[in-house]
């Protein structure tokens, strides 16, 4: 099952394959002599210090820290909530930039938890405790193998599948295993993040839009052959040339970028067999710049929520409640709500974010 249902992962190859040999090159080439340029004229760069240890920053008051090692890596999670209940995975953005643990996403975590959830939240390789790895190890195929034997270590199977929440690189990876492992998810929500055959017209991270023919240059079509930009990309992040307007990455270590830089190097040469549809609800998140990505990316779905936010983030109270909203039954929800004045201003403010989802509901199609 497991070989057949990697199948519907294919290579982009021919002259979308040559077309992207040719523009890597170009602007990889660019960018190196843009960085250059930058430094004589500025005369100093950024010094970045790679040696120190990567530290575990959680509060476990949310939850245990576990390890856990699968086909032969060790990935690093905080559970919450009984064992017993309802499984989400939670696989979060990369680099990761500690936002995931403030206290809106906390609340959920524990809300979820306090209705019978259990909560595993992932370091993906390459960030927080869990191990990294090279391009070829971080590939789709690779990911898909490994995510799933996560989750039936977990005790997920057919019978008791769980429910996967992705932000950023963590979505475009819940994308692959949901098409890949669909039997083993009941639903799943996406935040922040295109669907993988949509990834050279909407990048799949923010950190990408301006450089993501330069992280990479495939040699041929052959995605275990690609050579990567060695040193540049990362140490470009790193040294804070994103020029980020929120700061989210100005203490990066270019060692903090290997992890996701390698996942989406690997997507690049990695798409979904055409004209597959996921069966499991889908929720997508994201803001009113990306909402033409979001109605392109339900087009792979047979039941999809369309959702649009201010900040597509686990820090934004937005995208807390559009969880829970999809997550828990809504008369759970409703029963929670005061009456009187209060009561009735968050009823109207549901109301009118209820005007703003889209509902696209199309026929599977067989593979």
């Amino acid at each position: 099952m497991g070989a057949r249902s990697l199948k519907v992962l294919q290579v982009i190859s021919g002259w979308q394959a040559v077309e992207l040999i040719l523009t890597c090159v170009f602007v990889g080439i660019w960018q190196i002599i843009e960085l250059s340029v930058k430094r004589l004229w500025k005369g100093y760069r950024r010094k970045v210090d790679d040696n120190q240890p990567v530290e575990l920053t959680v509060d476990s008051s949310i939850g245990t820290h576990c390890y856990i090692k699968v086909m032969g890596v060790k990935y690093h999670y905080v559970e919450t909530g009984p064992r017993s209940g309802q499984k989400v995975l939670i696989l979060k953005d990369a680099p990761d930039t500690g936002n995931l643990w403030g206290p809106n996403w906390a609340n959920v975590v524990r809300r979820l938890a306090e209705t019978n959830h259990h909560v595993v939240t992932l370091d993906l390789r390459g960030t927080g405790g869990s191990e990294g790895g090279s391009r070829s190890d971080l590939s789709p195929p690779r990911a898909v193998e490994e995510l799933s034997a996560l989750l039936k270590a977990l005790g997920v199977s057919e019978n008791r599948q769980a429910v996967v929440i992705g932000f950023g690189i963590g979505g475009m990876l819940t994308w692959y295993l949901v098409h890949t492992r669909g039997s083993l998810i009941s639903k799943f929500a996406v935040i922040n993040a295109p669907h993988p055959n949509l990834y050279w017209q909407y990048p799949p991270a923010t950190f990408c839009h301006r450089a993501l023919q330069f992280i990479q240059i495939p040699l041929n079509i052959n995605p275990m052959y690609l050579l990567q930009w060695p040193h540049f990309p990362e140490r470009w992040l790193a040294e804070g040339e994103l020029n980020d307007r929120e700061g989210r990455w100005t203490s990066s270590r270019a060692c903090d970028w290997s992890g996701a830089l390698n996942y989406v190097r690997g997507a690049a040469w990695w798409q979904v067999k055409p004209g597959l549809r996921t069966s499991a609800p889908a929720l997508l998140v994201g803001n009113k710049d990306s909402a033409a990505q979001l109605v392109a990316s339900a087009q792979h779905c047979t039941a999809s929520t369309l959702r649009l936010v201010s900040k597509p983030e686990p820090s934004s109270k937005e995208v807390t409640d559009v969880l829970l909203d999809f997550l828990i039954e809504k008369e759970k929800l409703i029963e929670e709500v005061p009456r009187g004045l209060m009561g009735r201003v968050f009823g109207a403010v549901a109301d009118r974010g209820r005007e703003l989802t889209a509902r696209l509901v199309l026929p599977p199609t067989q593979a």
